[in-house]
């Protein structure tokens, strides 16, 4: 059986990683940046998904719908704003 992404598929970053591997969501247009520390471990600084408008920075509890062709649709949490833009 070959795992896939269906298009309208929506759930939290936290929710995508937990049913995908790393590798797989990168097939698919997620990105995490970071450095590679002592022991073959990978730290990661930023995660980022490919949107139609570009590449946008998320956090785990954003929500994320997957459009298809690696394009993203995301509803950023509110608790990541700055509280001077309330």
């Amino acid at each position: 059986m070959k795992i896939k992404i269906d298009i309208g598929t929506r759930g939290t970053l936290k929710e995508f990683k937990k049913s995908y591997k790393r590798d797989f969501l990168e097939k698919h247009g997620y990105k995490a940046y970071g450095h590679l520390v002592p022991f073959g471990s990978f730290a990661v600084l930023a995660e980022a998904v490919e949107t139609k408008y570009g590449e946008l920075v998320v956090h785990d509890n954003d929500v994320l719908t997957y459009l298809g062709h690696k394009l993203w649709a995301v509803t950023k949490n509110r608790e990541h704003e700055d509280e001077s833009n309330r």
